[in-house]
């Protein structure tokens, strides 16, 4: 069961074979179904997920009832909804796995007794953490300045796998446009090809 975790692991971190059970024991494993809530909206995110198989994205819904994607993660990735994670409290937003996924999960107790126990494990938590904000700078400012037609133009350049496994709904949602102006891109794009 944790072979693919412990695989992951041992390609990012240097551990003695105790501090890896110690880090492995932690973890479970749990299959979701298509569209499945992980987290949800107004509940405080007490967990940590490490993707295996599948896809998970993190949903904000506007005023209006409008959903944005704000993150999106495949496989040997980390998702958890961090605001809320990190600071215990209730989130706006909610976890929701796209396709069926097979994932790996801490709880917010056993992550922070690894933290504590762990130089190693809190070194990887803060690459982690750089990494997703890394990536939401990065999102935010290509949302910020490009138009709809580039945002297109750049996901499907930057994530070409994606494009045959999101919906139109979630992907629209994630590039911050309409179903129908992302229908009329994807249109435009078969007729310049």
């Amino acid at each position: 069961m944790t072979d693919y975790l412990k695989k992951h692991l041992n390609q990012k971190l240097i551990l003695s074979d105790e501090k890896l059970e110690s880090i492995l024991i932690c973890f479970k494993e749990i299959q979701t179904k298509k569209n499945q809530i992980l987290i949800h909206q107004n509940k405080v995110c007490k967990h940590l997920f490490f993707i295996k198989k599948g896809c998970l994205r993190v949903v904000c819904t506007r005023d209006d009832g409008q959903e944005w994607t704000r993150q999106i993660e495949t496989e040997n990735n980390f998702i958890t909804i961090f605001p809320s994670f990190i600071e215990q409290t209730n989130t706006s937003s909610y976890l929701q796995a796209i396709e069926a996924s097979e994932i790996f999960y801490i709880s917010f107790s056993d992550f922070k007794k690894l933290n504590k126990m762990l130089p190693e494990w809190k070194k990887f938590y803060t690459d982690i953490l750089e990494k997703a904000y890394i990536n939401s700078v990065k999102r935010i400012e290509k949302l910020i300045t490009m138009s709809g037609k580039h945002l297109y133009q750049d996901f499907k350049i930057n994530h070409p796998e994606l494009l045959i496994r999101l919906p139109n709904k979630v992907l629209a949602s994630y590039l911050g446009m309409s179903q129908e102006t992302l229908s009329r891109l994807k249109a435009k794009k078969i007729e310049a090809s």
